[in-house]
């Protein structure tokens, strides 16, 4: 599968298509996925939003939003065709899967986001060439912007720091988290998210992974880190509790399929 962006489609040849509606995902409970074939479906025109994310075998593969049109379910050559939020969706798919409905769902907010020109208020055209946004006004070209994001995950002696946030349902705690300022490397964002969401001073700052992850548009960076210094103290608004656990006494955690999830699991893993 190649990745591109592009809008030019072609209606005489089949095309796969990812739909969005009112952000849910369609998904097709037969065949079990959300690329639907465009010959089975019916659309009154193309004017919806979309936009090509991939090629694949030589068909075109586009991220699709029919939130303001005419889309019934029930009118399409799909006989179970349903409606899933997308985290509920992610957490059923594999790593592959879940990066294309990921990229479908970025590039779709992209679009809507860079619809008009920032310094002019015109429309924007889509170059080619370089796969962009783009206004003559300035010349400055627009692609899609990642958001990086880091996970910490905090060891002392055998047990970690796992914390819940006031978003979270009852019960499930995760890893700290926290987005990249200007100016900081990913290790310092570390240091200071989970000085500021926990009081805590971290050493021994570690790489694990990443992972894509479309809500909207963020790259998220996971570390294990070691305990130094200090007492628990939750900010009280974004984080309302913050303990630590050992493997015998683990809360609730997020699915593996979530980068918090693995990282988590590779201290279970370990012990």
């Amino acid at each position: 599968m190649h990745f591109k962006r592009f809008f030019n489609i072609k209606l005489d040849i089949p095309n796969l298509f990812i739909i969005f509606n009112n952000n849910k995902v369609i998904y097709d409970l037969n065949d079990k996925t959300y690329l639907l074939n465009s010959s089975f479906l019916n659309f009154i025109n193309y004017n919806f939003k979309k936009i090509g994310i991939a090629e694949d075998n030589g068909i075109n593969i586009y991220a699709v939003d029919v939130t303001d049109e005419l889309f019934n379910l029930s009118d399409q050559g799909y006989p179970s065709l349903v409606e899933y939020d997308l985290r509920h969706l992610m957490s059923t798919l594999n790593e592959a899967e879940m990066n294309l409905v990921g990229r479908a769902n970025q590039l779709l907010h992209w679009l809507k986001s860079n619809t008009h020109c920032g310094y002019c208020g015109s429309l924007k055209i889509f170059h080619e060439k370089e796969e962009a946004m783009f206004c003559k006004c300035n010349n400055i070209m627009t692609y899609p912007t990642i958001s990086p994001c880091v996970l910490a995950l905090i060891k002392k002696d055998n047990k970690i720091l796992l914390a819940r946030n006031a978003l979270f349902p009852e019960g499930l705690y995760s890893s700290l988290a926290g987005f990249i300022e200007v100016s900081e490397t990913a290790e310092e964002t570390v240091k200071r998210e989970v000085y500021e969401e926990v009081g805590l001073k971290v050493k021994n700052i570690k790489y694990f992974g990443s992972q894509s992850w479309p809500f909207p548009s963020q790259l998220m960076l996971a570390y294990t880190c070691e305990y130094e210094s200090g007492e628990i103290q939750v900010d009280g608004h974004e984080i309302v509790d913050a303990k630590w656990f050992d493997i015998d006494n683990l809360p609730n955690t997020p699915p593996s399929s979530t980068l918090s999830g693995l990282l988590i699991n590779s201290y279970i893993s370990d012990h």
